[in-house]
C-alpha cells in the first residue's frame, strides 16, 4: 500500500481543497491517504544559528522531527498552498528548510517522489506553481506537469479536477 501525503500549508481554502483531494482518494484501497496542515506544527523560523544549536544538542524539537518523519515516510505528496507575494508561502519554505536540514541526506524527504502541486489563491496561482515546481525538482521530486489551480475568479472544473487526480494516481500506483 502506497502512502500518499496531502499537505495544506494553511487552514483556509487550501485546507478545503486538501480535504476534497483526500476524499477523492479515500475510496482507493491501494492508497493510505493522510492529510496534514503545516499550521499544526510549531516550527521555529529556520536560521543556521538555530540549526547549529539543535545539532550541538543532538536533538531537533519534536515538531521538526515529527514533520520530517511524515514526509520521509510518504511515497507521494500533494501540496496545496496559496501563492504568496507572487511565489511560495513562507510556511512552506520554512518547512522545507527544516526537513532538508534535519535529514541525513537533505533530499531524503523529496527525492524520487511523485508530487502534484495545487493551489487556492487570490492571484492566478501560476507563479507559485512555477517556482515551487522548480524548487521541488531541484530537491529530486518528480513533479506532475499539470496542476490544480483555484482562484477567486475561477473555480475548479470538476471534470478537470478528477482527471488530474486520476492521472496522478496512475503515476503513483
Amino acid at each position: 500500500m502506497k502512502n500518499l501525503l496531502v499537505v495544506s500549508s494553511t487552514k483556509n481554502s487550501n485546507y478545503e481543497l486538501s480535504t476534497d483531494i483526500r476524499e477523492f482518494f479515500a475510496k482507493n484501497n491501494d492508497l493510505c491517504c493522510s492529510l496534514v496542515s503545516l499550521e499544526d506544527f510549531d516550527l521555529p523560523l529556520y536560521t543556521p544559528t538555530k540549526e547549529k544549536h539543535f545539532k550541538e544538542k543532538e536533538s531537533f524539537p519534536k515538531d521538526i522531527e515529527k514533520v520530517k518523519n511524515i514526509f520521509v515516510d510518504s511515497d507521494a505528496i500533494i501540496w496545496c498552498s496559496p501563492e504568496y507575494n507572487g511565489g511560495i508561502s513562507p510556511i512552506v519554505t520554512n518547512t522545507l528548510s527544516w526537513i532538508s536540514r534535519a535529514t541525513i541526506d537533505w533530499k531524503d524527504a523529496f527525492k524520487d517522489k511523485n508530487v502534484l502541486i495545487c493551489t487556492s489563491s487570490g492571484g492566478n496561482g501560476k507563479n507559485f506553481v512555477k517556482s515551487f515546481t522548480q524548487q521541488l525538482t531541484y530537491l529530486g521530486s518528480q513533479v506532475m506537469q499539470k496542476s490544480i489551480i483555484k482562484t477567486k475568479k475561477k473555480d475548479i472544473n470538476k471534470n478537470e479536477f478528477k482527471d488530474i487526480l486520476n492521472q496522478f494516481c496512475q503515476k503513483i500506483l
